[in-house]
C-alpha cells in the first residue's frame, strides 16, 4: 500500500494553523491583480502567497521549493537518513517553463521583453536544484498536463514506489503568478470578476491562485501510516482543447476507473473533493459525471474558493488541505454555492462536518481533456 506521510505547502491561507483556522471559519480573502489585455488594464481577484516579484526569476521559484522541502524534511528525519538513490522527486505544474512564453508575448506586447528576464526556468532545472539542495539522487520526473499535472505526478510516484524502484517520493505542486496565464484565461472569458462560486446558479468563472506544495509518499513496508493513496485513474477526453463534454462522460470514465483500480463500489466513497472550478461548462459536466457514477451522490465540496484554482499545482495542494483538515477532525463547508444551479439535484456540503477517517475521491479535470481521479483513505486508529 502507498502511504501518505505528510506534506508542506505555501498558499494564500498562510501557515498550517492559519489554514485550519480559515477552513474552519469558512474564510477566503483573495487579493486583486491587474493585467494588460489587448491594451486595456483589467483587474481580477487572485489568491497570492505573497506580493514579491514573480516573472521568470529562477531564484525566486527555487527559493520557494527549497523552503517547502526543507520544512518537510525537518519533520521527517527518517527520509534524510535513507539511501539517497532510493528517493525520487516529482514535480507537476502547468507553467513548466515560463521562459517559453516570452516570444509569444513579445509578438503582441512590445513592452513585455523589457519586463521578462528570459531565464530558462523549466521544471527539470527546478528538480536539479532540489537534488543538489537535498542530496537525493533517485529518479526525477516532471509532469505538465494542465490542471492534472501534480495529480498525475502523484500517480507516477505511486507507480515507482509500488514497483520498489524507490522507497520515498516527494511530489511537488507548483503554480505561481504568470501574466501570460492570467491574460490567457481573461481572453477565454473564464475569469470571475469577484469570488469563485462553484455549482452556484450565478457562477461566472474561476479565480486563480498560487501554491508551492510538497507531499511525501512511501510504502507500508517502509513507512506505515494512517493515510493511504489507494490508487487512481488518468485519461484523456478529446472533446475540446479548453472544454469538457457536457455529458460528463470523460469525467465519469476516470472516476469509474479509479473505483475499479481500488476495488471499490461507489457507495464506498465517504466524500468527493470535486474539481469545482466555478466555470459554467466544467461544473455542469462534473455534476453529470457524479450522477453517472453514484446512484446516490455522496457529500462533496470544492476547495478552490479557499485558495483559488492553483491549476497544475492543485493535485498536491488540495490533497494536503484534505489531509490537514481530516487530521484536525473535520472537512470544511463548500463556500458560495447558493443559490444552487437549478440543474443540480444535490448541493455541496453547507457546513463543516466532523470527520476523522474515510475514503475520499479527489477529482481533477484539465485543459486538453486530461482528467484524473485519485482515491485516498485515512484508516481508523
Amino acid at each position: 500500500m502507498i502511504t501518505i506521510l505528510g506534506g508542506e505547502m505555501l498558499c494564500a491561507l498562510g501557515s498550517k494553523p492559519q489554514r485550519l483556522e480559515a477552513l474552519r471559519a469558512g474564510r477566503s480573502r483573495p487579493e486583486s491583480v491587474k493585467v494588460n489585455v489587448g491594451g486595456s488594464e483589467l483587474e481580477y481577484p487572485y489568491h497570492r502567497i505573497d506580493n514579491f516579484p514573480r516573472i521568470s526569476d529562477h531564484k525566486i521559484v527555487a527559493g520557494y521549493l527549497q523552503q517547502v522541502i526543507g520544512n518537510l524534511l525537518q519533520n521527517h528525519p527518517a527520509v534524510t537518513a535513507s539511501d539517497p538513490s532510493r528517493i525520487g522527486l516529482f514535480l507537476g505544474s502547468s507553467s513548466i517553463d515560463y521562459s517559453l512564453a516570452w516570444p509569444i508575448e513579445e509578438a503582441v506586447d512590445d513592452s513585455f521583453a523589457a519586463r521578462c528576464q528570459r531565464q530558462r526556468v523549466g521544471g527539470g532545472n527546478y528538480l536539479e536544484d532540489l537534488q543538489r539542495y537535498s542530496g537525493f539522487s533517485g529518479p526525477v520526473l516532471t509532469y505538465n498536463t494542465a490542471c492534472t499535472s501534480s495529480a498525475n505526478a502523484l500517480l507516477g510516484a505511486a507507480s515507482l514506489l509500488a514497483s520498489k524502484i524507490i522507497d520515498y517520493a516527494i511530489v511537488f505542486g507548483l503554480e505561481l503568478y504568470s501574466p501570460t496565464t492570467l491574460e490567457g484565461f481573461s481572453l477565454l472569458q473564464l475569469l470571475a470578476d469577484s469570488a469563485a462560486r462553484p455549482f452556484a446558479q450565478d457562477r461566472n468563472g474561476i479565480v486563480l491562485g498560487e501554491t508551492v506544495s510538497a507531499c511525501l509518499l512511501s510504502r507500508d513496508d517502509v513507512a506505515p501510516a494512517k493515510w493511504w493513496l489507494r490508487g487512481g485513474k488518468s485519461g484523456c477526453d478529446t472533446t475540446s482543447v479548453t472544454g469538457a463534454d457536457v455529458s460528463g462522460s470523460g469525467f465519469a470514465k476516470v472516476m469509474h476507473g479509479a473505483l475499479q483500480e481500488c476495488g471499490l463500489k461507489p457507495e464506498g466513497i465517504s466524500l468527493v473533493k470535486a474539481h469545482g472550478t466555478a466555470s459554467d461548462l466544467n461544473d455542469r459536466a462534473e455534476m453529470q459525471a457524479m450522477n453517472r457514477v453514484f446512484p446516490t451522490i455522496p457529500p462533496y465540496l470544492s476547495l478552490k474558493p479557499y485558495i483559488g484554482h492553483t491549476l497544475g499545482g492543485c493535485g498536491v495542494a488540495e490533497l494536503l488541505l484534505m489531509f490537514e483538515s481530516v487530521d484536525a477532525g473535520f472537512v470544511p463547508e463548500s463556500l458560495s454555492f447558493s443559490p444552487l444551479d437549478c440543474e443540480f439535484a444535490q448541493p455541496p456540503i453547507s457546513e463543516n462536518r466532523a470527520l476523522v477517517s474515510g475514503i475520499f475521491m479527489l477529482n481533477y479535470f484539465g485543459f486538453g481533456g486530461n482528467n484524473t481521479s485519485l482515491i485516498i483513505e485515512k484508516v481508523r486508529a
